[in-house]
């Protein structure tokens, strides 16, 4: 007698679970639809009453307090989600959802929080850890992040985003130190190879950077020493101002003294310029350069055009570069084509006639590790060092740098 009466009980009642349960699934799936389009507020206008209706179903609240998040009304959010994830057994979806509104309001040390509730739940979350290891950096509790992420790369390959995080933990260095060897050799008629070496020492500021570098070099069986300082100072609007000057030991290796300065300004859309001067003074003579710089950025690719102009010898030169910047792995590769008398790095001669050079250079930099970079430099040149008498010209260099 109990079983029919079971029966027919379940058979009246069936009809109407089934009834609300497609009432709800009706209403929830009209309101993602109109979250996916942006339409938050008609969302809410679909999914609020429906909670009220239903006040035991989560499911609703926390599509709710998503909502909230996304229409970045966090406090409101924060309110729904609340009391599912502070209580003994908390609800993990509810937890995701409130991971996600603690980070987007920039609260980090309270999203950590709930991202050990969860990691407690689900401890290989990539996502959860994700979020946890970018609050950490934002803290600038680099260490805690450092150690997650070397946790990581060792367990599992899906890693593009942690190394993300610790590109940026690494660039937070302050102090960097660089050495560089110079070869510069001839074919067609050839000469004994020249040699330049450097070692410099930077160090950043908040809104300025400092750098000091000693130059060697060794011509014609004559050694010399540079010494330089340049400094940037960044302003309010991102705009920054580029400074050197340098002394020498001699007057044929090098100028006797150099000095320079150039104006980046902030860039406009896709385009950014510079405009600058530097001065070199010779044994004999001045030398003046105006030059500048327009670029031309396409996503990690930029193209580059760069004049210089010689007031003393009425010399035009130009070089024009093509880069391309993995910002994530801190990789450069770039190209460059050049005509005219183009200074190299700190070498410069005072020319009293127009000789042409045509020049075609690459250059590549990689990152070793977290803080060494390595830096490859080719350039060949097919020189005029006589009128009309041309030469073969190899420039190989390579950089070492070390940030800390």
């Amino acid at each position: 007698m109990k079983f029919l009466y079971y029966t027919i009980f379940l058979l009246l009642i069936s009809p109407v679970v089934l009834a609300q349960k497609n009432t709800i699934d009706d209403v929830m799936r009209h309101a993602k639809r109109e979250a996916e389009k942006g339409n938050y507020d008609a969302a809410l206008a679909l999914t609020e009453p429906l909670s009220v209706k239903f006040p035991e179903n989560e499911e609703i609240k926390i599509y709710n307090g998503r909502i909230y998040s996304w229409k970045k009304d966090y406090n409101a959010s924060i309110k729904i989600l609340e009391p599912m994830v502070d209580r003994i057994n908390p609800s993990p979806d509810a937890l995701l959802a409130i991971i996600n509104t603690y980070y987007w309001s920039q609260q980090f040390d309270k999203c950590i929080t709930y991202c050990d509730r969860y990691l407690a739940i689900e401890p290989n979350s990539l996502d959860v850890l994700r979020i946890k290891v970018n609050c950490l950096e934002k803290l600038n509790r680099d260490k805690e992040a450092l150690a997650i992420i070397e946790k990581v790369l060792i367990t599992d390959n899906s890693t593009q985003a942690f190394r993300g995080v610790r590109t940026l933990i690494g660039e937070k260095a302050t102090n960097a130190i660089s050495a560089s060897y110079l070869n510069i050799s001839t074919s067609s008629p050839g000469q004994s190879p020249l040699h330049y070496v450097y070692v410099e020492y930077s160090h950043k500021f908040t809104k300025s950077a400092l750098v000091g570098r000693a130059n060697a070099g060794h011509v014609n069986g004559d050694s010399q020493m540079l010494f330089e300082a340049d400094y940037y100072q960044t302003f309010a609007k991102k705009n920054y101002l580029y400074v050197n000057g340098g002394v020498s030991t001699g007057e044929t290796v090098f100028p006797v003294a150099k000095a320079g300065v150039e104006y980046y300004f902030v860039p406009h859309k896709k385009f950014d310029y510079a405009l600058g001067v530097r001065y070199m003074h010779f044994e004999t003579e001045d030398v003046t350069l105006l030059t500048g710089q327009l670029a031309y950025h396409i996503g990690a690719n930029t193209i580059s055009y760069r004049p210089y102009y010689d007031t003393t010898n009425e010399l035009f030169s130009h070089v024009l570069s093509f880069q391309n910047t993995n910002e994530e792995k801190e990789s450069i590769i770039r190209f460059e084509l050049q005509y005219g008398n183009v200074p190299y790095l700190y070498l410069y001669n005072n020319l009293t006639q127009p000789l042409r050079s045509y020049r075609a250079g690459i250059q590549y930099q990689r990152r070793l590790g977290n803080s060494f970079f390595i830096r490859p430099v080719f350039l060949y040149e097919y020189e005029e060092y006589l009128p009309d008498a041309y030469r073969n010209r190899f420039n190989v260099q390579v950089i070492l740098t070390k940030r800390f």
